[in-house]
């Protein structure tokens, strides 16, 4: 992230999308719950809705299904209760590597997101992309 974006996003955003990046730098199922409350509400584009607790049983399955699977935090934004994170993933699908980018718009209450929103055009994951 860059110096600029960082300098406007509050104490919370800040420490949150440090976490949500450090998530990603060694990503696990039960490491979800270092970000994800138990009780929030997942929106996921292409796997549907689900609670915190279940996202670790969803997550695992995905890093496990995903070939090179890599998530890059870029960038992010802030605003009261709610922070937005742009990211670009990639992973080799079908024999090819793709690479796509997405949002998070996450709600914060006491540092945890309790409500995620993962957006992204899930075509990309489908045979032919």
């Amino acid at each position: 992230m860059e110096q600029g974006s960082q300098a406007t996003l509050s104490a919370e955003h800040a420490d949150f999308y440090a976490r949500f990046q450090s998530f990603w730098s060694a990503p696990t199922g039960a490491r979800v719950a270092e970000v994800i409350a138990p009780e929030a509400t997942i929106h996921f584009s292409g796997v549907g809705s689900f609670s915190g607790t279940e996202y670790i049983e969803v997550m695992g399955g995905i890093l496990a299904s995903m070939e090179e699977f890599r998530v890059t935090p870029v960038d992010c934004a802030g605003a009261g209760e709610l922070l937005y994170i742009y990211w670009q993933a990639s992973a080799r699908i079908d024999g090819e590597t793709r690479t796509w980018p997405g949002v998070d718009r996450m709600r914060l209450a006491g540092g945890m997101a309790i409500e995620e929103h993962v957006i992204f055009d899930s075509a990309v994951l489908q045979p032919g992309g």
